[in-house]
């Protein structure tokens, strides 16, 4: 059966050809199609589950950076229906009691991670989640919880945040009459700081509402996570007016995160679970249950042992039908069967670290429930869990790409480790489950394969658990430098040095050379960071070296920027270090340098990426130096209001560049001067990484909420000013792999399964400078001259290609595939008869 395809591909920009209008930049970034690789072995953190008990096959689930997923089948495939709005990132979902087809979402995430993502406001479907419209509250930055009055759905509460980093933003509750289209303030905190993360409504009597009040505020150096505005709030007339309740409830500046839950069956049962994180004076820190039986105006504690729970968690259900019945989740899901006066641990066999749940009303013992390892379905009350291992909702860190045939790529990821897979697989279902090994724990961080050894893997947990790994026997030996009074940031940089793979470069507030693979340092700097008193006194570790990188052209000149706005370069291998950040046009004082990126052209040039998402500027501020720091351009252009992660220059073509932002990936072509997203298969989601793959062309995306991306840029590292002045040119293939398909599924698996699309097998682009009369013809030929596979290509101009399926068409006109070796590709459009040779390979494991 014949399987080529044939599609028009990469356009042009419109200032490459003055001769003849081009499609724009846009189009061309948008032509680039990326396919989801996963892994989704190991879910990512879900922040909300939701579903109807009139239709309880449809279920949604909310990654807190990976956007919601819809499914009209109890969970047996899923959709994500949240790809192309203002952000991913979502506090809370609702469905309204009376009608599945009204669905709220609240963007921002709720948990007060140093991870978390902000929102754009509540979100707005009348059909059943499919599609969205934002309905306003643009600045509440983070959404606790989303309310709908069940007996008329145009009344709906919501407990907004406000902003983590700093005070400010619309913290409060807020209320709609009219289905969203304007907005009261109908509570506030006690000051700047406090936000609101609970409100429910009373289902008999939706005039009542309880609303819980956090005080909290992050800074990159410490954080408060509790305060005197934390508080349980009562209303009786729809939120015309509020009480702030006492009754049994801490009264005290030490009160954290608070959780609210109604029991259904009787409304005057109230649990509340309360985080105290630090002991007030006579008092002692943990986390408190408490339950009030009239309604919330006397509260008594009941737990007498520890129950797990903090900022990053908070969340309490009870059994719609058994208000014995009590769910807390914390680090571990605990359930109480005597109204929580005692708890025990439950879904033992899944991943910790639990944040959503959600009860069937009909059948109480099928429970939905997620956790920083994804979605879980129970139907006994969670004491076994069923893992849908089909959601790519992994929150990465970093990304790194080793240089076998085919590439193998790596992953470190928030609360699940370091993993490393195939970016292709020989199996027609594409990149499955199995394909993916778990090589380290923690929350994974740099993952660094040695150029030189595909089987040795330079990674990391969180704050610098630093380990050698031998991909094969999974076997790690800890690396980490030994000095005592070091400061490690929570992802903390580590690299090859491109001269010499034996030597590695990493830093704490020094930078540290390894010239035996880590197996000993020598610090090659001072203190590179402010050294600020005021901000070590903090709780998280900060003044630390987060971004580190050699230049590819000259060994020993190395760059280090810090998490308080320093950026250095030596070079001399550390012995003289000149600090250059004050050279950068109106960048931020002090603020985290998040990339810096040695150019591969020119010892002097290197493009520096400072975010300022910590401190709620969400300006794109990248910049350029050719002379080694001594002056700075800001090569911005025409980027959006996206705090930059990461910015990458591709190793052939100087004038490709590739930033990574908070809610994108972009490409520019110019050095800097337009830049483009990329849209087609990247929804609105944080970059985190980026790879260019020196050899094969592939742009690798390492994303907070979807996994790893990959789409093929290869021809654009050919488009460059002589390329565009001809009337026709054929890009250069990348060599073609061929190998027999094996699958392990047989085709009986069913529908539940997840397989990242492989690449497309070969991949023949060429350019045309205007539209050609004639249909263009590609020809494949064999060594000795002999045609053995024939395809049209599209006319129009721009850059278009066609794919072969690596089959020769034989003499009984069956396909076959081609041999090993090297082949012809030649080019027909009208007169002009181009060529250029291609490599087939054989898949060698």
């Amino acid at each position: 059966m014949r399987t080529d395809k044939i599609y028009s591909t990469f356009a042009l920009l419109a200032a490459f050809s003055a001769a003849c209008a081009q499609p724009s930049l846009e189009t061309l970034a948008q032509s680039v199609k990326f396919r989801n690789i996963g892994p989704a072995i190991t879910g990512g953190r879900v922040i909300d589950i939701e579903s109807s008990a009139l239709q309880p096959n449809l279920i949604l689930v909310a990654g807190s950076a990976g956007g919601l997923w819809r499914s009209v089948n109890g969970g047996v495939t899923f959709s994500p229906v949240f790809e192309k709005y203002g952000t991913v990132s979502i506090g809370d979902v609702a469905i309204a009691p009376g009608d599945p087809k009204i669905v709220w979402v609240g963007t921002g995430e709720n948990n007060n991670q140093r991870s978390a993502h902000w929102g754009d406001g509540v979100y707005k479907s009348e059909d059943g989640g499919v599609t969205f419209q934002n309905m306003g509250l643009k600045n509440s930055f983070h959404i606790g919880r989303i309310a709908i009055d069940p007996k008329n759905p145009n009344v709906v509460f919501v407990a907004s945040m406000g902003a983590m980093w700093t005070p400010g933003g619309d913290k409060g509750v807020y209320k709609t009459v009219d289905g969203g289209k304007t907005w009261t303030q109908v509570l506030k905190g006690s000051n700047d700081t406090t936000g609101f993360i609970d409100v429910a409504i009373d289902p008999k009597r939706p005039s009542t509402i309880f609303a819980a009040a956090m005080d909290r505020i992050r800074r990159p150096w410490n954080y408060r996570d509790y305060g005197a505005g934390s508080a349980i709030y009562k209303s009786t007339d729809a939120g015309k007016s509020w009480k702030r309740l006492s009754g049994g409830l801490p009264t005290h500046d030490k009160v954290g995160r608070i959780g609210i839950a109604i029991f259904p069956g009787n409304s005057k049962i109230v649990y509340a679970t309360i985080d105290i994180p630090s002991a007030p004076e006579g008092g002692q820190a943990g986390t408190a249950i408490l339950k009030s039986e009239d309604g919330g105006e006397k509260w008594t504690k009941m737990n007498s042992g520890r129950v797990q729970g903090n900022y990053y968690y908070g969340q309490i259900r009870v059994d719609p039908k058994n208000s014995q019945r009590v769910y807390v989740l914390g680090t571990n899901l605990t359930r109480s069967d005597d109204g929580g006066k005692t708890f025990k641990n439950v879904a033992t066999s899944a991943h910790v670290d639990w944040h959503a749940m959600w009860i069937d009303p009909n059948f109480p013992d099928r429970v939905l429930c997620g956790s920083d390892g994804g979605f879980h379905i129970s139907y006994d009350a969670c004491d076994t869990v069923d893992f849908v291992n089909t959601l790519p909702i992994l929150q990465v860190y970093d990304i790194g790409a080793d240089m076998s045939t085919p590439y193998n790529v790596y992953c470190g990821a928030q609360d699940n480790g370091v993993w490393g897979g195939p970016s292709r697989s020989k199996d027609p279902g594409g990149v499955r489950n199995k394909d993916w090994k778990s090589l380290y724990g923690g929350d994974g961080m740099y993952c660094v394969p040695d150029p030189d050894d595909p089987n040795t893997l330079y990674t990391e947990a969180q704050f610098a658990s630093m380990s050698r790994v031998d991909v094969r026997t999974r076997r790690s030996v800890s690396i980490r430098p030994r000095e005592q009074g070091l400061r490690f940031n929570w992802n903390t940089p580590i690299v090859i040095s491109p001269h010499n793979s034996k030597i590695l470069y990493t830093g704490a507030q020094k930078v540290f050379r390894s010239v035996n693979r880590g197996d000993s340092w020598t610090a090659i700097s001072g203190d590179l960071s402010t050294n600020d008193p005021d901000k070590l006194k903090g709780n998280v570790p900060h003044c630390t070296i987060v971004s580190l990188a050699e230049s590819p052209v000259k060994a020993g000149t190395v760059w280090a920027g810090t998490d308080d706005g320093n950026v250095w370069v030596t070079q001399d291998g550390g012995a003289n270090w000149s600090q250059v950040s004050a050279n950068i046009p109106d960048a931020p004082k002090n603020w985290w340098v998040s990339r810096i990126e040695p150019s591969h052209f020119a010892a002097g040039t290197a493009y520096v990426a400072i975010t300022g998402y910590r401190e709620n500027d969400f300006r794109p501020l990248v910049y350029k130096t050719t002379d080694f720091g001594k002056t700075f351009v800001s090569i911005a252009g025409n980027l959006p209001n996206e705090p930059v992660a990461v910015i990458r220059e591709d190793n052939l073509n100087q004038n490709l560049l590739v930033v990574g932002t908070e809610l994108g990936a972009y490409l520019t072509l110019d050095g800097g001067k337009t830049w483009a997203k990329f849209t087609n298969g990247v929804p609105t989601v944080p970059v985190q990484d980026a790879i260019i793959h020196p050899r094969d062309g592939d742009l690798i995306l390492g994303t907070h909420g979807r996994g790893i991306l990959i789409g093929s840029i290869a021809p654009f590292r050919q488009l460059d000013a002589d390329t565009l002045s001809k009337d026709l040119y054929l890009f250069r293939p990348n060599p073609a792999l061929i190998f027999d398909p094996i699958s392990d599924s047989i085709g009986f698996e069913g529908d539940r399964k997840f397989g990242g699309p492989n690449p497309d097998p070969c991949v023949i682009a060429y350019y045309l400078k205007q539209d050609a009369a004639d249909d263009p013809k590609i020809e494949i030929l064999d060594a000795a001259g002999t045609v053995i596979r024939t395809l049209t290509g599209p006319k129009t101009a721009g850059v278009n290609s066609v794919v072969w399926n690596v089959r020769a068409q034989a003499a009984n006109g069956r396909p076959a595939p081609a041999a090993p070796g090297t082949y012809g590709v030649r080019l027909t459009v009208g007169t002009r008869v181009l060529s250029t040779t291609l490599q087939v390979q054989e898949w060698r494991d």
